[in-house]
């Protein structure tokens, strides 16, 4: 499926322009005259990003941008702007846009950016998806040996005598290696999911959540 570009200008003749080159370079394009006509066709579609202009009649792209982030916040913003409104793109982006250009547009450049984008969402959203899937499951991994952990440090200190101290550092060496356990399991979570999905978007491939879940199951008994 095709990502979804609403592009949001009042001039016809660059909404039109930049829909026909964007739906060229395979993306799904709409367009809106306006900050609330682009409010609008947001309640009604879903999109990926917005191409939003600053200034433009009855809703401008700042107050746009306000709602986008209140109501859309999984739609990504960038910023369209003259020259003179660039200190006001960089506002925008300490409110929420992602990127800002300036007008004239460099469509290259636009498609560029919206491909990064959209990748670096991509990437993000996966790897959310792979920590969800496994973050319960690493949850009740992690309460069987967290109770053995407190168990054997209750024992160890109830233990005084000398003739206890061998039971006391055995006691202390289990719970030291449940710990390099977990750790070990906890790491290998982080390091694979950035490296694979770090991989995937280099090579521009689709990253499959479940795939991905497959072989960090195998991973993870691999640690056991």
């Amino acid at each position: 499926m095709n990502d979804k570009i609403l592009v949001v200008d009042d001039e016809e003749s660059l909404r039109l322009t930049m829909k026909l080159k964007l739906k060229a370079a395979g993306f799904d394009v709409d367009v809106a005259e306006d900050g609330e006509a682009a409010i609008e066709r947001l309640k009604n579609q879903k999109f990926d990003a917005v191409l939003l202009d600053i200034n433009m009649p009855r809703m401008s792209g700042i107050e746009a941008l306000g709602i986008i982030r209140q109501q859309f916040p999984q739609t990504e913003t960038i910023m369209l702007t003259g020259f003179a409104d660039f200190s006001t793109a960089i506002e925008c982006l300490k409110n929420g846009a992602r990127d800002y250009l300036v007008k004239p547009i460099d469509t290259t450049e636009l498609i560029t950016r919206l491909k990064s984008l959209l990748r670096s969402k991509s990437s993000e959203q996966a790897l959310f998806e792979v920590q969800r899937q496994y973050s319960s499951i690493f949850f009740n991994d992690l309460l069987g040996p967290l109770k053995e952990m407190r168990d054997s440090l209750e024992k160890a200190l109830k233990l005084k005598g000398k003739s206890d101290t061998t039971q006391r550092e055995k006691l202390i060496k289990d719970v030291h290696d449940k710990c390099d356990k977990i750790a070990k399991e906890i790491q290998m979570l982080l390091d694979f999911s950035h490296t694979e999905i770090e991989k995937k978007t280099s090579e521009g491939a689709s990253i499959n959540t479940t795939e991905l879940a497959e072989r960090l199951k195998q991973l993870r008994e691999k640690v056991k």
